[in-house]
């Protein structure tokens, strides 16, 4: 294990102190690793190395060095094994005082593992990055930007108070939030979305297999090539859909309900794109509106 101290400004009048502690794990475990995060920053990379390396930055922040030095051993980290998975944890305690902190303490961590490694992130007043990953991801968080990319294998995200961000996965994604925002691009796969109270923005590729979306106060944006590209069964409650000008008699509607269903009848085996939303409304655009 290495351990660094280094003190800096960050801003004026803002005093840094940072302890850097880097760990080898040499063999990786069956299910892999947990990363339990308090207000952390969380990445994890795939790498092609047969070990884990796990680096964390504890940070203290204070306008007076010697407050942020002393409340910097606030931070309390571990890293264990439990059930064939390695954990990795903090927390923030002390038990000289029980006054209230007055530095702002974080944590930083920068873990890379074998791309095969099956990874769970639960993070609290963070942020939460992946990439690289070729096995199973579950992200469980509140209060977290939430972003990752070449994801494959299966992804679960739950989470509240959040932003979740994709882009170039293929995966099986199921995703339950509330009070969220999603962002998805270039992606493919079976995607199962469930969101309430948070808009949802969607560019799936060309090579998804299925996209299921249930949302409720919040938009629905779909952006794709072409609206061929994919079969639609749209149904949308007290709000209504939005179509390319040329489609847009598709729509039935009445006074409390919009539908559009649309299957082209031409013997490809086009992907089905379910959607239902509640109060708000469903955008399909295509950037090729003529859609021959």
């Amino acid at each position: 294990m290495l351990l660094t101290l280094s003190e800096g400004l960050a801003q004026k009048m803002v005093k840094v102190v940072t302890k850097t502690i880097s760990q080898r794990l040499e063999t990786p475990l069956d299910s892999g690793i947990l990363v339990q995060g308090k207000k952390a920053e969380v990445q994890v990379m795939g790498w092609a190395e047969s070990f884990i390396k796990v680096e964390m930055d504890l940070v203290a922040k204070h306008s007076k060095l010697e407050i942020a030095r002393e409340e910097l051993e606030y931070i309390q980290y571990k890293i264990s094994k439990k059930d064939e998975r390695y954990i990795i944890e903090n927390s923030f305690f002390s038990n000289r005082t029980r006054s209230r902190i007055k530095s702002s303490l974080s944590v930083v961590y920068r873990i890379f593992v074998p791309i095969n490694t099956k990874v769970v992130i639960n993070n609290q007043y963070g942020t939460v990055s992946a990439a690289n990953l070729f096995n199973s991801i579950l992200f469980d968080v509140k209060f977290c930007d939430v972003n990752f990319e070449r994801l494959f294998g299966e992804i679960i995200a739950k989470g509240e108070y959040s932003e979740f961000r994709g882009k170039n996965f293929d995966a099986l994604l199921s995703v339950n939030v509330k009070r969220s925002d999603i962002e998805f691009k270039e992606f493919a796969g079976q995607a199962d979305i469930k969101n309430n109270y948070g808009d949802i923005q969607l560019h799936p590729s060309p090579m998804l297999k299925s996209l299921g979306v249930e949302s409720r106060h919040g938009k629905v944006d779909v952006f794709v090539n072409s609206l061929n590209a994919f079969n639609y069964d749209v149904r949308v409650n007290s709000s209504y859909i939005n179509l390319p000008n040329t489609e847009s008699n598709f729509v039935k509607s009445n006074e409390s309900k919009s539908e559009f269903h649309f299957q082209k009848r031409n013997g490809l085996n086009k992907a089905n794109i379910n959607i239902t939303n509640l109060l708000y409304p469903v955008s399909i655009m295509a950037f090729n509106q003529s859609n021959n």
